[in-house]
């Protein structure tokens, strides 16, 4: 997988961790995908890796963990937050999600 992959991983861990993919977070990352170059059967195959899953927490961490480049790293805390906007409700889960990906990062501010 290459960083841009690695987004996109990212955001679809996100739209899974209340295990319910909303139609307006599928519409986004396929925005998002288009944009990123990535193609649809990339995309179907992160997605099917992402189901058979059992550890959202510790992907979100690992796949984190690969994203090196700060540019990289601040373009995707920019599409997670969107992300967890778009159906107009924030669930914990993806609260707990995005703070593992900042603090693995060393980008979350716990004061």
């Amino acid at each position: 997988m290459n960083n841009k992959e690695y987004i996109l991983k990212l955001l679809l861990l996100m739209a899974f961790t209340d295990k319910v993919y909303m139609a307006e977070e599928k519409e986004l990352i396929i925005k998002i995908s288009i944009d990123l170059g990535i193609s649809k059967e990339k995309m179907d195959k992160i997605v099917d890796e992402i189901e058979k899953t059992e550890n959202i927490t510790e992907q979100c961490r690992e796949t984190a963990k690969k994203i090196e480049s700060q540019e990289d790293r601040d373009k995707t805390i920019k599409l997670l937050s969107e992300l967890m906007a778009t159906d107009k409700i924030i669930h914990k889960k993806e609260l707990f999600a995005i703070q593992i990906i900042a603090e693995e990062w060393g980008q979350l501010v716990t004061e």
